[in-house]
């Protein structure tokens, strides 16, 4: 099934469990979870602030929040190309090295890579459902407002509360991978340059 291919949720899954694991080894995890805190209930309280204000998204910053996110999205793509050709390029001058040092950078840099390419496959993901979620709210004017039995106002404004709210939660856990993605490649740029200087 054609279902079987888009792994949203595969994607989803890898990127948060990226987040459990120490930086440097992919087979053991932080004891703390301290990444919950600010994946799950940061989002819940700053989408619920927003909307308890009166907050909402507006076709007009619609239009700017979509142009900004495309524009992540695409850079987002070509890290997740740029990520995986260093990382093959380096195994392949250093995998023959026997030294132990250099081994161990190149575990430590294979992590890096393979944790940031979760990380950046569902930011890409989240850009994508946001620009969808905007662009509905862009188009909402246009649609014709249906009585529905006396409850269409009702429902428009549920339908508000519930959009704004969703875009705010996924919002907030765009911007916290996006601090995470530039956070472990600040580390990994770090680490690769200290292993050149110690050459």
């Amino acid at each position: 099934m054609m279902w079987n291919k888009i792994r949203i949720l595969e994607i989803r899954k890898g990127a948060f469990e990226s987040l459990s694991y120490k930086d440097d080894n992919a087979n053991e995890k932080n004891k703390s979870n301290i990444y919950i805190l600010y994946l799950y209930v940061l989002p819940i309280v700053v989408s619920a602030l927003l909307l308890l204000i009166g907050i909402f998204i507006t076709d007009n910053i619609a239009t700017y929040l979509i142009t900004s996110i495309s524009i992540f999205a695409g850079l987002f793509f070509g890290l997740l190309f740029i990520v995986t050709e260093r990382y093959n390029s380096k195994k392949a001058q250093l995998q023959s090295d026997e030294n132990e040092e250099v081994r161990n950078y190149l575990i430590r840099y294979k992590n890096f890579s393979k944790f940031l390419i979760r990380q950046i496959s569902y930011t890409i993901v989240l850009a994508i459902v946001l620009i969808f979620l905007m662009a509905l709210i862009y188009f909402s004017p246009q649609v014709p407002r249906l009585d529905l039995w006396g409850y269409g106002e009702l429902i428009r404004i549920i339908c508000k509360y519930i959009f704004n709210g969703v875009i705010y939660y996924w919002g907030c856990q765009f911007l916290i991978f996006i601090i995470v993605i530039l956070g472990n490649t600040y580390v990994m740029l770090s680490d690769d340059i200290n292993n050149k200087a110690t050459k």
